[in-house]
């Protein structure tokens, strides 16, 4: 029996069939690589996505997922992206990914959610900023003392902010992870917190690559 993921994917595709695949990409500012095929780049890879199935095309930073299950959340989430009917211009008005879950998750779960990042980059924050670096993330300021806080372009139409809070004797370092608020306009809820965790367990993985292995899985 194929798995849920498997499933899904192949869902993604059948819908993929019937899309405008001109009118999405310049909607949603992604590349045309043919009448059939878009390229939609995500944390550094390059994948092109087709009426037949979605596939990885470039991997420079040479990053991958452990769990076969990223793998194919990754390419559906993308495939949902080109299939979004949305046409929002981004507010640059940023909120935590529990936001969007109606009171579903409080602020302790969006820690949970981005316990990826924790175990990757701990209390290094060099190591965080060469990966930000490393993908073109854009360092916008540093807050407060030990705040930094970096804007980068998920997805066209979704940009996303990063704030490495600095921890102390008291208090252990965290990452949390805060969304255009146009976002939900993009993917419905669920869709959106597959997004979140290929979004943080991407770049947890990129911190593997970069310094050698992290603790934790991805």
């Amino acid at each position: 029996m194929k798995k849920g993921y498997e499933q899904t994917y192949e869902w993604v595709i059948k819908l993929l069939q019937d899309c405008d695949f001109e009118e999405s990409s310049k909607r949603l500012g992604l590349a045309l690589v043919s009448d059939d095929k878009i390229a939609v780049n995500f944390l550094g890879r390059k994948h092109i996505v087709a009426k037949d199935g979605i596939e990885l095309a470039e991997n420079p930073i040479g990053w991958s997922y452990k769990a076969k299950e990223n793998e194919y959340n990754l390419k559906s989430v993308l495939g949902y992206y080109v299939l979004s009917e949305a046409d929002a211009e981004p507010l640059n008005d940023f909120c935590p990914f529990a936001h969007f879950s109606s009171g579903i998750f409080d602020k302790h779960g969006d820690d949970y959610a981005n316990s990826p990042l924790t175990k990757a980059y701990g209390n290094d924050y060099g190591k965080f900023r060469d990966a930000a670096e490393k993908l073109g993330m854009e360092f916008e300021k540093e807050k407060s003392p030990g705040q930094y806080v970096w804007r980068y372009c998920l997805l066209p139409r979704i940009p996303v902010k990063l704030v490495y809070y600095e921890g102390d004797d008291e208090y252990p370092s965290k990452i949390q992870t805060l969304y255009d608020k146009t976002a939900i306009r993009y993917y419905k809820f669920e869709p959106l917190a597959v997004l979140h965790g290929c979004f943080t367990g991407g770049l947890a993985a990129i911190g593997e690559v970069l310094r050698g292995p992290a603790a934790g899985a991805i």
